[in-house]
Formats: structure tokens, sequence, C-alpha cells
């Protein structure tokens, strides 16, 4: 069921930039620091979009992989102290009577 639905947004999204694409292609002038470039509108949006979403997932892989390292770093500490209280869990107890 999930693939369906998201097929199903797939195909919404698919036919939405279709559409856009057809309606919007005037070609606009792209003015950058080493040049200018023309290109369709449509094109601009969608090179946007992909853009900010490539700069977004590297973020919170990023902040993903923080994440991670903290993690791992916290287990290692539990480990240490499982190892400790086990190690002391079988010394015997010394009655000072």
């Amino acid at each position: 069921m999930k693939r369906i639905i998201t097929i199903a947004i797939f195909i919404a999204v698919f036919s939405a930039g279709a559409a856009f694409s057809t309606v919007n292609n005037i070609p606009v002038d792209i003015q950058y620091y080493l040049g200018t470039v023309t290109m369709p509108i449509s094109l601009v949006v969608i090179l946007s979009l992909v853009i900010g979403i490539t700069l977004g997932a590297l973020a919170i892989f990023i902040g993903s992989l923080q994440l991670r390292y903290e993690n791992r770093r916290l287990q290692n500490k539990i480990d240490l102290r499982e190892q400790e209280l086990d190690s002391l869990r079988i010394l015997p107890i010394k009655d000072s009577h």
C-alpha cells in the first residue's frame, strides 16, 4: 500500500512539473559573476529546487553524522561502566567483624 501511494505521489509531482514546463518555457537570462546563461524559466525553477534539496540533504546528513559519533561515544562509555560494574560484582565482600 505504501508503495502504491509513493508511486501515485511521484506521478502527480511529475505531471505537475511537466505541465509547469510546458506553460513556462519563456527564456530568461541568468547573470552570475562569470557570465550570463539563457535558459527557460521552468528549468531555472527546477534547478533551484534540486540544488536546494541537495544542500538540505547534505546539511541533514552532516548533522546525523555528528549524532552518530556522539551516540557511539556514549555507548562506549556505557559499555565501560557495565564492565566496571561486572568486575565489582565478582569481588568478594570482606566482612570487618
